[in-house]
């Protein structure tokens, strides 16, 4: 099993951009609830099994942000990771991080009989996952030496405006899939290592859990770097510690607007912590 530790900071700092990037409406766009991507820094082991600390982001202020998708450029990368050097030990690149962001009435005029989302429904579809289009971002795109072997890491974070608090589900889910709630928000962060082996030396396992996500080996070529999805754990005290019943502000949203009520103006339960 790789496990993904995720210091309190990090944590501290993936949840202020996620909501930035849902509830902000940045410049030129016209819509919120939009995507948005951040760059892992930290330290990892020298020997199997894999296992890495996530100390630090940085948040790629130059993607291209979309309601459901986001790109960057590799000048950024490559002018992080000589910045990154200079600091040394304990600031190496690790992966990526980024957000899907769900409200309500997002399908509402798209014509489908389900067209509305609830927290719910991103359970039952599992929309918390990593998509086919995250996964094939990975590919070639090996990260971590360990040894012999090629890993990388990659976070997502779902983000949901309930119509009210409710955090009775919060908690883990899987060992690398975390739900959490702050007032209305909810919050999911699901974990994947993976290891980089060309398609060329995969088992008949490794070609069957490289298929997850979506991906069909038999359209890659034997000298393509495939990532093949690993057992996963997250380590977070933040995360085991929860955010149950801490007082926190509501958030209404929809296509193009999104409005928030701080703490003080919002929080009726009668036990919540401030």
């Amino acid at each position: 099993m790789a496990t993904v530790s995720i210091s309190k900071s990090a944590i501290f700092e993936l949840i202020m951009a996620a909501l930035e990037a849902y509830a902000i409406k940045h410049d030129r766009e016209s819509k919120v609830a939009i995507e948005t991507f951040a760059h892992l820094w930290g330290s990892h082991n020298k020997r199997l099994p894999f296992k890495c600390n996530v100390e630090h982001i940085s948040i790629e202020t130059s993607a291209k942000r979309r309601r459901d998708s986001v790109s960057t450029q590799y000048i950024s990368l490559d002018l992080k990771k000589d910045i990154a050097r200079v600091f040394g030990e304990g600031y190496n690149h690790l992966g990526n991080f980024h957000t899907h962001p769900y409200f309500k009435d997002e399908d509402k005029n798209k014509n489908k009989k389900d067209n509305t989302y609830t927290a719910n429904k991103i359970r039952t579809k599992k929309l918390f996952n990593f998509s086919g289009q995250d996964h094939l971002s990975e590919i070639n795109e090996s990260t971590i030496e360990v040894g012999k072997h090629s890993f990388s890491v990659a976070l997502v974070m779902t983000v949901f405006a309930m119509e009210r608090a409710d955090d009775r589900a919060d908690g883990c889910i899987d060992s690398n899939l975390y739900e959490l709630s702050l007032g209305n928000i909810k919050l999911w962060l699901k974990a994947q290592v993976f290891e980089h082996k060309q398609k060329s030396c995969l088992t008949d396992d490794e070609l069957n859990d490289f298929s997850i996500y979506g991906l069909d080996a038999s359209n890659y070529n034997d000298h393509d770097t495939l990532p093949i999805p690993v057992t996963t754990d997250i380590d977070c005290d933040f995360l085991y510690s929860g955010t149950y019943l801490e007082g926190f502000g509501r958030i209404v949203i929809g296509d193009k607007k999104a409005t928030y009520k701080d703490t003080k103006a919002a929080e009726k339960r009668l036990y919540h912590t401030v």
